[in-house]
């Protein structure tokens, strides 16, 4: 599950993740995540140029400095050996540093909001704010961290038919009409959305392989 998914207007693809603490391996974990967009957003089939895969920016927001040289922002940038010679595969992979003073606080207030199980009302950044707490009460599972950020992918799932994979509880999305994917979790997941009306009963209802009224015993 990524932290934040965005598309710009430019048409490429961001994907922002937060790291409270150095462990694993964080440039392995970017490269990952870049491979995962770059699949999810090709064209498929007979469609399929490699000029036409989806550009990306992949940002690390850190708790710690990653390369130890104090710089506020680290951007890896591709050249050929012994050459100026920048070789662009349409990959921008950026560190931000928050251990760095040079950081004006907006990024930390960022940070701060995306790491924090607890409402926050920031005035940087008030839609997000406001956005948070408008789901911290839907919050079903995963990284506490991330506070019910899951829930509004699982909902882009539902719109758009298709896998979004959240909690590791729904293993198809709506178009498989969910045959195999209904493990701990999912029940409550649909619940949610059902009360808070982002679903209709024919939807809850087969999300769950259940009948309508079973599901109505339920809720």
């Amino acid at each position: 599950i990524l932290d934040c998914k965005c598309r710009l207007k430019t048409n490429e693809i961001v994907n922002i993740e937060v790291q409270v603490a150095l462990d694993d391996n964080p440039i392995y974990r970017m490269r990952y995540n870049g491979s995962i967009l770059t699949v999810e957003n090709s064209p498929k089939s007979r469609q399929f140029k490699y000029r036409k895969i989806p550009k990306l920016i992949l940002i690390m927001f850190c708790e710690f400095d990653l390369f130890k040289k104090g710089e506020p922002i680290y951007e890896i940038i591709r050249y050929v050996k012994g050459t100026k010679i920048v070789a662009d595969d349409g990959v921008r992979e950026i560190y931000i540093n928050l251990k760095s003073k040079s950081n004006d606080k907006k990024l930390k207030s960022l940070f701060k909001i995306m790491t924090t199980v607890e409402e926050i009302d920031d005035k940087t950044f008030p839609k997000l704010s406001k956005r948070k707490e408008e789901i911290n009460n839907l919050y079903i599972g995963g990284d506490k961290n991330m506070a019910g950020l899951d829930l509004i992918m699982y909902k882009d799932g539902l719109k758009e038919g298709r896998r979004e994979g959240i909690v590791e509880g729904i293993q198809q999305g709506i178009e498989q009409g969910m045959q195999q994917g209904i493990e701990q979790g999912s029940i409550t997941i649909v619940l949610n959305l059902f009360k808070q009306k982002s679903i209709d009963l024919d939807t809850a209802a087969k999300a769950l392989n259940m009948s309508e009224n079973e599901f109505l015993k339920l809720v």
